[in-house]
């Protein structure tokens, strides 16, 4: 042990055989900060304390042992199963074979500790072997100005302590950015998200539940219904198609708040996945009553009836499927249509058909044109897109059974 001596940081390409010999996830060493740095563990970000945000951010990412180091301010977290103890001079059992240093106010991407071969010599979080714990706990505040201030990113990779007010900025910045999900929708992508992550900036330190804003937002898809079923005068349907798409946009934010804050729960995303259902049958429903009465057109009263039969008959298809898998997000329900589609005209149709049929798209369209003052478009449209929908599930369904079968025979044999 060598006090007051700067540990030399090596790359992580130097420690491969540290990464193939530790088992993930690594215990961690927090390295608390100096008292006139203490301001930047308890500086909110997007709804927590930078302190309290490692606390749970470790912990969600599977990290089940944590110490501290260094007699400066300590990070804190009434909500966080994990409790960093002080650290023992000598490296106990679980760092035997390697730990990562993270400073106490560090903002970071927890994706990183899932493959640490992504942790770059310019973050401030480092996987460094037993052997190196004597110095770490020795010299914490070393170690500490050694790690560095680290650097924002694009949503990936990002690790950044949050300092003074710019690298704070960078930090939310980033913690924003990761909020973008890889099966964002087009009209999501380039739209929906840029709305609901403004709208998600300015509301996420009220302290308000994503539950709460769940059950707020419904209200606007409840609005547009029955704006869409008194359908007059003109301007009615503008409302009713704004209060639809208004509902689709903010329908990220209680999401969005959840991922900021670690307020996740199975009751909230069955809330979210039956708020969307709910709005999306209940605007079809509010189209069919409105235009059938304007047009005293039974044909029309019976499309729309169809059609809100069939979706409510598809979700009734889905939900039993969540509830045996044991969730509510109706991300998580199993595709086997198309899966080998290919990248030829067939796997572009079906990708393009798939595109067509995402919640964001034809919301979109389906406002759009009820706005415009053609509600019977946006009920042909529910039609067009729930028929071939209920097909397409209930054969995904014979084929999910199908597969079920064949995987408890092979187990039993």
């Amino acid at each position: 042990m060598v006090s007051g001596r700067a540990l030399a940081l090596k790359p992580l390409t130097a420690l491969d055989a540290v990464c193939t010999v530790a088992p993930m996830p690594l215990p961690v060493l927090i390295l608390s900060c100096p008292a006139d740095a203490g301001s930047s563990v308890h500086r909110r970000l997007l709804g927590l304390a930078a302190g309290e945000r490692l606390l749970l951010a470790l912990q969600h990412a599977g990290v089940e042992r944590a110490w501290i180091a260094g007699a400066g301010v300590r990070p804190v977290s009434s909500r966080s199963a994990l409790q960093p103890v002080d650290a023992p001079a000598q490296a106990p059992a679980e760092a035997a074979n390697g730990f990562l240093v993270i400073p106490a106010d560090l903002t970071f991407d927890r994706r990183l500790l899932a493959d640490p071969t992504r942790l770059g010599a310019d973050l401030p979080i480092r996987l460094l072997p037993g052997s190196a714990w004597d110095d770490a706990v020795s010299n914490p505040a070393g170690l500490l100005a050694e790690l560095g201030v680290g650097r924002a990113g694009d949503g990936h990779d990002f690790a950044i302590r949050a300092i003074d007010r710019a690298s704070a900025k960078l930090a939310i910045r980033s913690l924003l950015l990761s909020l973008r999900k890889p099966a964002d929708g087009f009209i999501s992508r380039h739209l929906n998200r840029h709305i609901s992550l403004f709208v998600t900036r300015f509301i996420v330190d009220t302290g308000i539940r994503p539950n709460h804003l769940t059950a707020f937002i419904m209200l606007f898809g409840v609005a547009a219904a029955v704006l869409a079923a008194v359908a007059e005068p003109w301007w009615t349907l503008v409302l009713a198609g704004l209060f639809f798409q208004t509902q689709s946009v903010l329908d990220g934010c209680d999401g969005e708040i959840a991922r900021l804050t670690f307020r996740f729960s199975k009751l909230g995303q069955w809330l979210d996945t039956i708020g969307d259902d709910a709005t999306n049958f209940l605007f079809c429903l509010g189209l069919t009553i409105g235009q059938a009465r304007l047009m005293h057109s039974v044909p029309v009263l019976a499309l729309g009836l169809a059609t809100f039969a069939t979706q409510c008959g598809i979700s009734f298809v889905f939900y039993r499927r969540l509830m045996r898998m044991g969730t509510g997000d109706l991300l998580a329900y199993p595709y086997l249509l198309g899966e080998a589609a290919g990248t030829g005209p067939s796997g572009r149709i079906l990708a393009a058909a798939r595109a067509a049929g995402r919640r964001d798209f034809y919301v979109f369209v389906i406002a759009l044109v009820t706005a415009f003052q053609l509600p019977l478009a946006g009920l042909v449209m529910f039609a067009a897109g729930t028929f071939p929908t209920a097909i397409g599930v209930y054969v995904n369904e014979k084929r999910i059974v199908r597969a079920e079968r064949l995987a408890q025979s092979s187990s039993s044999q």
